[in-house]
């Protein structure tokens, strides 16, 4: 389930290739992720393109001589190892340039892809909490993976302190 950003300087893509990244990028992500992709994955997989001016983009403190992507994608966590992660950034790098249709100038990296692990109990859906062990229940991932999550889990569970439990700062 990615929610992802990708923001690039207005004029980068044309409309066919904005929506030919709408429409791949989502499943893209759940293949990587080992989601099944279905009507209820695909409705919680969102993607936001993000045009903004070129003039408030800058590399180095100078102004674009290329096109540049920045893409922020956020999974739950326990859905990703490192092969998967780096197997997702190539393919949506690979997307993002097929739809820019450009080489660039080689004057430096094109796109930055940041893959954020949100901790299971933090991501939240319509007023709702989700945990990583439920939504893979729920999504129908193996249940060899699931009994692995909650192993994972179990071992490195969030830290919770209590407001009520911390001492009030003396004044």
């Amino acid at each position: 389930m990615p929610l992802m950003d990708v923001i690039y300087p207005q004029g980068a893509l044309a409309e066919a290739a904005k929506g030919e990244l709408l429409e791949t990028l989502w499943s893209t992500c759940l293949r990587w992720e080992a989601v099944p992709e279905t009507a209820a994955t695909a409705s919680i997989a969102w993607v936001y393109l993000d045009e903004r001016p070129a003039g408030s983009i800058s590399v180095g403190g100078a102004q674009l001589s290329q096109n540049i992507y920045r893409v922020h994608v956020r999974v739950m966590s326990g859905f990703m190892d490192q092969s998967r992660i780096a197997g997702m950034v190539d393919d949506l790098t690979k997307a993002i340039l097929r739809a820019d249709g450009g080489s660039g100038d080689g004057s430096g990296p094109r796109v930055f892809c940041i893959v954020e692990e949100v901790p299971s109990g933090t991501w939240g859906v319509d007023g709702a909490v989700w945990d990583s062990v439920a939504t893979a229940r729920a999504v129908g991932a193996d249940p060899a993976r699931i009994s692995a999550m909650e192993r994972a889990i179990a071992k490195s569970p969030r830290i919770d302190v209590a407001a009520s439990r911390i001492a009030e700062p003396a004044l």
